[in-house]
């Protein structure tokens, strides 16, 4: 996986952000207990546009090497951002998580080195010729 930091950082940021929308629903059913129906209703409303924004962002953050980098830093800073404004403190960390995976997509990841090369080999051997040389 090339792209494992955006991936742990959607999926952890979705999982909470769902966790944290399930809250909001319960404390809608809490308002309905309580007889505030209109807030009640207000609370679910929005948590239920929450949660499908979490999942979206979900789904997305586990796409994460299948899609183009610049489409899917886009978009899960989309997600952040649609998720964070409205929900003071209740949804914080999954958009901070979101944000940050849409801003690590943007890097170019190198491909990997050929397996037989050693780091400084070239350069030992520059030396132990340069010994030879002298002696």
């Amino acid at each position: 996986m090339k792209r494992l930091p955006e991936f742990l950082l959607g999926l952890i940021g979705g999982l909470l952000g769902i966790c944290m929308s399930f809250f909001g629903l319960f404390l809608g059913w809490a308002f309905f207990d309580e007889g505030d129906s209109d807030a009640g209703m207000i609370t679910v409303f929005l948590t239920i546009g929450f949660l499908l924004v979490q999942v979206g962002g979900l789904v997305v953050g586990c796409l994460a090497n299948r899609m183009n980098n610049k489409v899917f830093g886009g978009i899960m800073i989309g997600v952040g951002v649609l998720s964070f404004p409205p929900s003071i403190f209740l949804m914080f960390i999954p958009a901070g998580l979101y944000i940050a995976a849409g801003a690590i997509a943007f890097r170019e990841v190198k491909p990997k080195e050929d397996e037989t090369h050693i780091p400084f080999d070239s350069e030992k051997k520059v030396a132990f010729e340069k010994e030879n040389e002298l002696m």
